[in-house]
């Protein structure tokens, strides 16, 4: 109706009566920049949590963006399913978010998802792995862990002949073998330690050249069961070249008809990352077998559910896995992973 007509329009009633009709800010913007400004969001939100169907996984600063995918998509879900029923008006962006946090979401559950008892291939083998942060764990603390845990297999990463030297002097009732994979000389950082507990009997260990040399264990009671304990180098700028090299490098380990295999060890990679999935196919993580393939070991100043499990016990070739605890020693950015490892006797 018009004011010809004698009734004044609703909208002219309103605005006489409480001025001007607010409008959002967003209704102001012009049609087109309303949808560009969608576009982005929803690209902004796949980048974040599907860097690696995009391709940019291997690509800093996306990569780093693993440390948060969890946290994240559960965020991007509970909050579009909010938009949606506050702003239905808001569906043509908001659905697209929500098709992308459910993608993302796919690929997270399995590994909350325990696969049930592990088949016992042969004599258990408790293996555990904990990065030192440069030498600077606790030693008294780590000792006691070993003395109360008793793990037939420590690997650690960022750990030379100094700190190997000194754990060894801490334990010494315990009877352990060690190595380290790098000559005295260089500082611990650059170094990977593995000590094999009296019930291995006589395994050998042999360096595997890496940006940061790893062990490999072999014989006495592993039987046909090759042990590595790896530190791979880290997606950030200088090392992110050699890194998916490396990566690749664990089919050595992992790749069908390579024989029972265990590696442990900082890879500096999770399941989010193809490079990851590629270079392990074939092999079974202890974590995500747990359901507890989300539970971050690094950094151990956040909370569990905060960061990445960048550490890792994985087993092929017929090797099997119970049990996943994580760990934690003073003094290191890393919590510790240990595992049982069933091996072929």
């Amino acid at each position: 109706m018009t004011e010809r007509s004698g009734v004044r329009p609703l909208e002219a009633e309103v605005e006489a009566t409480t001025g001007p009709i607010a409008v959002p800010r967003w209704r102001r913007l012009p049609r087109a920049s309303r949808v560009v400004a969608g576009l982005v969001v929803v690209a902004a939100i796949a980048v974040l949590l599907v860097p690696d169907r995009l391709g940019l996984d291997q690509t800093l600063p996306f990569v780093g963006f693993v440390l948060v995918r969890a946290p994240a998509t559960l965020a991007v879900i509970v909050l579009g399913l909010l938009a949606l029923a506050v702003r239905a008006r808001w569906w043509p962006t908001v659905v697209p978010v929500l098709a992308i946090g459910c993608v993302s979401a796919v690929a997270l559950v399995p590994r909350l998802v325990p696969d049930g008892p592990g088949v016992d291939q042969g004599p258990d083998l408790v293996v555990l792995v904990q990065n030192v942060d440069r030498g600077s764990a606790d030693v008294p603390a780590l000792a006691g862990v070993l003395r109360e845990r008793r793990p037939d297999v420590l690997v650690l990463p960022e750990a030379g002949e100094p700190f190997r030297e000194r754990l060894a002097a801490a334990i010494p009732e315990l009877g352990y073998r060690s190595w380290s994979s790098v000559p005295r000389s260089d500082p611990d950082a650059l170094g990977t330690t593995v000590f094999a507990g009296p019930s291995l009997g006589d395994v050998r260990a042999t360096p595997v050249p890496a940006r940061f040399p790893w062990l490999e264990l072999t014989g006495g009671a592993l039987g046909p069961t090759r042990l590595v304990g790896a530190h791979l180098a880290s997606p950030v700028p200088g090392l992110i070249d050699v890194w998916p090299g490396e990566l690749a490098s664990l089919a050595r380990w992992c790749a069908p008809g390579t024989g029972p295999a265990v590696v442990l060890g900082d890879l500096n990679a999770t399941a989010d990352l193809r490079a990851f999935r590629s270079g392990t196919a074939g092999c079974t993580d202890a974590g995500d077998a747990a359901g507890k393939g989300l539970l971050a070991t690094w950094p151990a100043g956040l909370p569990r559910w905060l960061g990445a499990q960048l550490d890792h016990v994985l087993v092929g070739g017929g090797a099997g896995v119970d049990g996943f605890d994580v760990i934690e020693v003073p003094g290191t950015d890393h919590r510790g992973v240990l595992v049982t490892v069933h091996v072929q006797a």
